[in-house]
């Protein structure tokens, strides 16, 4: 029996005889790798962890996903479902990997199935769909900044972290209906969002009623 998982095309191919286990109990399939490529063959991807460079991996998925669908209509594609629980982390790895989702043909759904804070409510708006969970939560605030080095070195650090922040308030204001003035003054705290709010400021589409949504 062949252990990659990508091998198999359904659970049928998975029955091992009783009988033989003993002998074949060395080349068990790895199920947690059978289940990754269940969620890829139904184009779901899991942003479950701290924003950094692995989104490289993710934006080459949904690449090769908008290269498969090159000769299919916009409107006829599969969707790509992104689910999010992220507290955040990297600006840049997060910029870079919004360009992805904002650039795909392919339609990319986002869904909020935990926490979508900092970098991670940022990916959140990226989608052409969005959702979340009944008690999900989002967080928006102005992130952290640093300089180190020399003054003018600091200079130029602090320079981009602004350019940074002004790019996304441009970002969130044209992909929400969050007021331009609402947003200046909550931005600076912790602005903890709940679901059914976000429903008002155009943050998501609507509510996860039933795990069949996804």
């Amino acid at each position: 029996m062949n252990n990659k998982c990508e091998d198999f095309t359904n659970l049928e191919d998975l029955a091992i005889d009783l009988g033989k286990l003993g002998k074949a109990a060395s080349v068990l399939p790895d199920f947690t790798e059978y289940e990754t490529y269940l969620d890829l063959n139904e184009r779901i991807l899991y942003l479950d962890f701290d924003i950094n460079d692995a989104l490289v991996d993710y934006s080459r998925r949904i690449i090769r996903w908008n290269r498969q669908d090159r000769d299919i209509p916009v409107e006829e594609r599969k969707p790509i479902k992104l689910l999010i629980n992220s507290y955040g982390g990297s600006l840049d790895s997060c910029l870079h990997f919004i360009d992805t989702l904002l650039l795909s043909k392919t339609p990319v759904y986002t869904y909020n199935v935990g926490v979508a804070m900092s970098a991670g409510f940022y990916i959140m708006l990226a989608g052409s769909k969005r959702f979340a969970y009944p008690n999900a939560q989002f967080l928006i605030h102005s992130g952290s900044g640093g300089a180190a080095g020399t003054y003018e070195q600091s200079k130029s650090q602090m320079e981009h972290y602004t350019r940074c922040i002004e790019l996304l308030k441009k970002y969130v204001l044209e992909r929400t209906t969050i007021p331009e003035k609402t947003y200046n003054k909550k931005r600076s705290t912790e602005w903890f969002i709940w679901a059914k709010d976000a429903i008002d400021m155009g943050i998501i589409d609507g509510l996860i009623t039933s795990l069949d949504e996804i």
